[in-house]
């Protein structure tokens, strides 16, 4: 009889420890599917981060342009180059357009 009951109590540790170790698999699947969530994240923000850097360094290589500083200088700054005239129209008050 006794030997029954000891194994009884050793088949019911055995499936007190599987279940132990069943509960612990699936806590760690649940935090690895949560990190593998956060590092798909990160890899879209890095993307998103790498695209932003490629068109902010063609901005700085359109600023950095003769053209564009010559441009601004003539838009902005109403500066000319050596030797050219500036003209600035004066608009004549007796004849408006309507």
């Amino acid at each position: 009889m006794r030997g029954k009951k000891q194994r009884k109590v050793n088949l019911n540790f055995m499936w007190a420890f599987i279940g132990l170790i069943a509960i612990a698999f699936a806590v760690r699947q649940v935090e690895v599917i949560r990190v593998r969530n956060r590092l798909m994240q990160l890899e879209s923000e890095i993307e998103y981060y790498m695209m932003l850097n490629t068109a902010l360094e063609e901005q700085i290589e359109t600023l950095r342009s003769d053209e564009y500083i010559e441009k601004t200088a003539r838009e902005k700054l109403g500066l000319v180059m050596p030797g050219e005239v500036q003209y600035i129209p004066i608009k004549d008050e007796g004849s408006e357009e309507r």
